[in-house]
């Protein structure tokens, strides 16, 4: 008479090596169980559990990332309304407080104004350069670091 199948029972038939044979034994006698059935229940268990791990560490890094990149962009944006402001507040006193030019000394002032112009602008050029090679520019000299709430006052 043949044995009859539980209808909940599903049969897997599987090819292993001599290695892989010796290391499912030794899991097996490691495991302490009774079958090779309950060292293929506990796999299967650990295998998706760790995978269910990992997929929340990832979602969690991601997370992290977009959270420290939000950040960052914020406090661009600060940086941003700072020098609108700074621009704004420089133009609104230019405006007001440099004279108007005479039309006879007009030409010869613009001359002027290109060649001082052009000295600002390496000037600031210079600055920078040497800021940035100092390391001035950092985020937490900026003070825009989310480890100091302000900027350092060295150097």
């Amino acid at each position: 008479m043949t044995k009859r199948k539980r209808p909940e029972s599903i049969r897997y038939s599987v090819r292993l090596n001599r290695a892989q044979s010796e290391r499912l034994t030794a899991l097996r006698d490691q495991l302490h169980a009774g079958s090779y059935n309950e060292v293929f229940d506990y796999m299967v268990t650990v295998c998706s559990s760790q995978r269910d791990d990992l997929v929340q560490l990832v979602y969690s890094l991601v997370g992290n990332m977009a959270d420290h990149l939000g950040h960052k962009i914020q406090s661009l944006e600060t940086i941003a309304q700072l020098h609108l402001a700074l621009t704004d507040t420089f133009i609104k006193y230019a405006l007001t407080s440099l004279p108007e030019v005479p039309q006879p000394l007009l030409t010869s002032a613009r001359a002027r104004a290109t060649q001082l112009y052009e000295q600002v602008n390496l000037t600031a050029a210079r600055e920078f350069q040497r800021r940035r090679d100092s390391g001035a520019y950092t985020t937490s000299e900026l003070g825009i670091d989310s480890g100091s709430s302000e900027p350092s006052r060295e150097g």
